[in-house]
Parts: structure tokens; C-alpha cells; sequence
């Protein structure tokens, strides 16, 4: 019997938030279940960054579900858990898919929804804008992981708990030290993705994002709308207002609107193109 053909990947990046994307647009269901199932089981090592690709996860590109959308993007975590969103992933397969042929207006099926996005080519890394939809915001809770502080909770189809630094407070050393404990805090039956924010001067935020399935990331995309959303809700910034948001990886524009929605602007880019062997 012939051994499996190499399956080809796209390594791509926004903010340094890097994923392998996996092309399975024309695969029929009982296909793509088999393809899920195989990159679930091989994610841990794909994204091992000594001894694999390296990526904080994998995105598969599957044909669409809902009317007018272009392809579905399911999200696999570097742990083989499969998240409902991911911002930054998005806006790399909106870039992909652009490149690939779809209009620079399109829309992408998530998880959590169909999500509209707006692409901008550029010559080194494209510029992708995307209506992530409404945050849905779920009241504070005193997680018995989080040394005492207050956290907000936000869903952008995926969970968030976002909590506010005091002056003085090291956002990084906060998410380093408590965001293991927190991500699956009993508070938190889905487990969470946990975000320290620091409200600067000018603005603008200065976030560190744990990620659930992940641990710390240059960037998290659900997570910086999540915590424009929580600093809106919580009086600390304005509705209609693009907020500059600074990760580790650059900087993201978030914007909470009068009616709930938020919208993230970002870069994407392509990075290379590989085969997994098979």
C-alpha cells in the first residue's frame, strides 16, 4: 500500500499570532471529519516549534455553511482543542483567501457565526478589517485563581475574562503567573481565555492575553475586542472610538459600537507554503 500524499499548508501570521492553515474547501463531509480528526491528534506536534512547523495552532479552510459566505474556518489549538473563534486567525484567512481569489469584501463562516470581512492588500503583509459581532457581556465574577481581583466576563463566541491592572502592575507577569490557573478555573466550566489590560494615558490599552488551549501569545484578536468591550461597558472608554490596543506582537484598532458590535483591524500575512507529510 502507498504511503499517504503530502498534504500542503500555508504558514501565516498576524502580530505573530502563527498558524498553519490547511486548505479542505472541496473535501465532502465524512472527508473533512477525517481531516479534523487527524490534525486534532497531530496538533500538539505540528506546532511544536523545535520539532515540528511551530504555530500557536492550526487553521482548516472548509467549505462554507450559510448562504454568501465564501468557506468556513475551523480553528484546531496547539493542545487539539477547538476553540468557537479566533480574530487573528480570521483575519489570515480572509488575507488567503483574498489572494486565492475572493473578493476583497467577503464573508468567512466561524463557530460562532458568519463574520464579515474587508482586506487591503499590501505588498509585505495585507490589512484585514472584520465585524466580529456583538460582545456579550456576562457580569464580574471572583474567580477563586484570581489572587483576589475582579474579572469581567465577555463572550465573542468564545469566552473572555478580562480584568483591569491597578497603577504599578506588570499586565505580563500577571497573565504569566495567574492565566494557568484562571484558564481553568471552576469558575469557568468552558475554561476561559484570561486578559490584563492596562488603561494608558493616551487611550489606547496595553494588553497580555493567556490563552485557553494556547498560553501566551504575541496577539489575540477575540481577546483585544473582548477587552475594548469590558473597558466600554465598564465607563473607561468611549463607544464609537477606535482604541489602539498593544499586544506583544503590535498593535491592533478595536471599536465598540453604539449597538454592541465590535470591530478589529489588523495586519495578516503569509509567511510560506510547506507540505505535512502524510
Amino acid at each position: 500500500m502507498s504511503a499517504p500524499a503530502p498534504r500542503p499548508f500555508v504558514k501565516v501570521e498576524g502580530l505573530g499570532n502563527d498558524f498553519l492553515l490547511v486548505d479542505a474547501r472541496h473535501e465532502a463531509a465524512a472527508a473533512l471529519r477525517s481531516t479534523l480528526a487527524a490534525l486534532r491528534e497531530r496538533a500538539a506536534s505540528l506546532c511544536d516549534r523545535r520539532r515540528g512547523v511551530g504555530g500557536d495552532g492550526v487553521l482548516v479552510v472548509a467549505p462554507p455553511t450559510t448562504a454568501g459566505a465564501v468557506a468556513t474556518m475551523i480553528v484546531v489549538n496547539a493542545d487539539g482543542s477547538r476553540p468557537q473563534m479566533c480574530g487573528n486567525g480570521l483575519r489570515c484567512v480572509a488575507a488567503w483567501l483574498h489572494r486565492e481569489g475572493a473578493p476583497a469584501e467577503l464573508t468567512v463562516d466561524t463557530d460562532a457565526g458568519p463574520r464579515a470581512c474587508e482586506v487591503w492588500r499590501g505588498e509585505g503583509s495585507d490589512r484585514v478589517a472584520v465585524d466580529m459581532g456583538p460582545a456579550v457581556l456576562g457580569g464580574a465574577v471572583a474567580p477563586a485563581h484570581g489572587d483576589g481581583r475582579s474579572f469581567a466576563r465577555v463572550s465573542m463566541g468564545n469566552p473572555h475574562a478580562v480584568a483591569f491592572t491597578a497603577p504599578g502592575e506588570d499586565p505580563e507577569a500577571l497573565a504569566r503567573t495567574l492565566g494557568p490557573g484562571l484558564e481553568r478555573d471552576a469558575a469557568f466550566p468552558e475554561g476561559t481565555n484570561v486578559e490584563f489590560a492596562r488603561l494608558e494615558p493616551d487611550g489606547g490599552l496595553t494588553l497580555w492575553v493567556w490563552e485557553r488551549g494556547c498560553g501566551i501569545t504575541d496577539a489575540c484578536g477575540t481577546g483585544a475586542c473582548a477587552t475594548v468591550a469590558a473597558a466600554v461597558a465598564g465607563g473607561h472608554r468611549p463607544t464609537g472610538v477606535d482604541v489602539h490596543v498593544a499586544l506583544p506582537g503590535g498593535v491592533l484598532v478595536v471599536r465598540a459600537g453604539d449597538d454592541g458590535r465590535v470591530r478589529m483591524t489588523g495586519p495578516a500575512r503569509l509567511v510560506f507554503r510547506g507540505e505535512l507529510p502524510g
